[in-house]
């Protein structure tokens, strides 16, 4: 009888502390949205994209030159196959798809080169100029999660559905915005 009733002691003990814990409380942030209105970050996004600007421009300029190489290739080739063609005709034009092929194959390769450092450039204004900024807003997400009372906080784009009063991006906004 004493083990009976400790296990009802106990498992009463146990029961009353679940009932004691409180329920998490739970907010809501739509990320994307936060940024696109975070001023300091959208000033830094555009500089980020200015200094990549000029290296997308010269990038399509690269492309197209190896578009032209390709359709003078094709052009040449034509011709080198042409049975109409006089032999010395079809000689030239086989000359020129060799050089076209060999000019072709150096603007491949400078083309990578180029789009390898344009993708440093562009890494290395994310990590410099975006990134602490991002930072920044985690940590904007954490004081209003903590003014709120607010145990867990959730990206919207990662749920099915919540409730509009969940949701903490306008204050997360305005706790970023005002520090600037």
């Amino acid at each position: 009888m004493k083990k009976f009733t400790s296990v009802i002691i106990v498992s009463l003990l146990i029961v009353s502390g679940l009932f004691a814990q409180k329920s998490p409380i739970v907010g809501v942030v739509d990320v994307e949205r936060v940024l696109g209105d975070y001023t300091a970050f959208q000033a830094a996004l555009e500089k980020v994209r200015g200094s990549v600007a000029p290296v997308e421009e010269e990038i399509q300029k690269m492309q197209a030159s190896i578009e032209k190489i390709v359709t003078d290739g094709r052009a040449a080739e034509t011709k080198a196959k042409n049975p109409a063609a006089s032999d010395e005709a079809r000689a030239e034009a086989q000359a020129e798809v060799t050089a076209l092929q060999q000019q072709l194959q150096e603007a491949q390769q400078q083309f990578q080169q180029f789009r390898q450092q344009a993708q440093a450039l562009a890494q290395r204004g994310q990590q410099e100029e975006l990134a602490p900024l991002q930072e920044t807003a985690i940590e904007a997400v954490k004081t209003v999660a903590a003014d709120k009372g607010i145990d867990l906080v959730l990206p919207k784009k990662s749920l099915i559905f919540s409730s509009d009063s969940l949701e903490i991006s306008d204050a997360v906004i305005a706790v970023l915005n005002a520090a600037n």
